[in-house]
């Protein structure tokens, strides 16, 4: 009989075998009881929790988004807004940042999920990073053996505020060969940065795009403006908003809340 394990890239086999049972000092990573990959950061534990994003015309999963988790000795865990608003330091934010895509990395290896795993990066980390954007976390794959091509590196809304260095942040994860995704505000904003920013996904918050009618017509004008950017609405909470489209991926509620581990990771 075969398991997930068995399917794993040896580099990335021996990576986890070597992973101590439980915290010891000086060593960020460890796994939990049941499995998955934990990160110590300062007396917190970071775990993931994903959500599936679908395919809008048949309904199947076609990649999961990464939420950060944490828990303390307490179970007075914080959100991850407040986690990463205690790193103060460009330094402790850019590890803060790192580890947590470590972390989802590696639990979506472990529930041998084969999607694409979207990794949001912090908005502060844009402007932190001086030189290439992407070069140490893709050492942190190639080390596991992953094909980067697997992982989309997901820029926060905030950063499409600031076109050239969104511009340059995307160039430097895509020569490192990540896929990316942006989130944009409005339709609008699409419209004015789509001619500089190179993404293969845009995501867009259901609520910004107003009724249903209202909806399926910025869906259809935001597929018009490029071709080769896949479209993908975000908070889709109510199930009559799953026939927004068929030639869009879309998140929500709807369609699953964030889980331990990816939903129909074994597909």
């Amino acid at each position: 009989m075969t398991t997930i394990a068995d399917h794993l890239h040896p580099l990335t086999r021996d990576f986890l075998a070597r992973l101590p049972a439980s915290h010891r000092p000086g060593k960020q990573l460890h796994r939990a009881p049941d499995g998955r990959v934990v990160g110590d950061w300062f007396g917190l534990a970071l775990s993931s929790a994903f959500q599936p994003i679908v395919d809008g015309r048949t309904g199947r999963v076609a990649g999961h988004e990464a939420f950060l988790r944490s828990a303390a000795p307490d179970d007075q865990g914080l959100s991850p807004w407040t986690l990463f608003s205690t790193a103060a330091a460009d330094a402790r934010l850019i590890a803060l940042d790192r580890l947590a895509r470590t972390v989802h990395l590696l639990n979506a290896l472990v529930a041998g999920s084969k999607r694409p795993l979207f990794l949001n990066v912090h908005g502060r980390l844009l402007a932190a990073v001086a030189d290439d954007h992407g070069r140490a976390f893709r050492r942190v794959v190639g080390a596991l053996g992953v094909a980067p091509e697997r992982i989309v590196i997901e820029t926060p809304v905030e950063a499409s505020d600031q076109p050239d260095l969104l511009a340059f942040v995307l160039r430097n994860y895509r020569n490192n060969g990540f896929r990316v995704a942006v989130n944009v505000e409005s339709p609008a904003q699409w419209q004015r940065i789509a001619s500089n920013a190179w993404p293969q996904y845009v995501k867009i918050d259901r609520r910004k795009l107003g009724t249903p009618e209202e909806a399926r017509e910025h869906i259809e004008w935001l597929n018009a403006l490029r071709d080769d950017s896949n479209l993908i609405v975000t908070h889709v909470e109510d199930a009559a908003d799953t026939s927004l489209g068929e030639h869009i991926l879309l998140q929500g509620y709807a369609f699953g809340h964030p889980a331990p581990a990816p939903a129909d990771s074994a597909a």
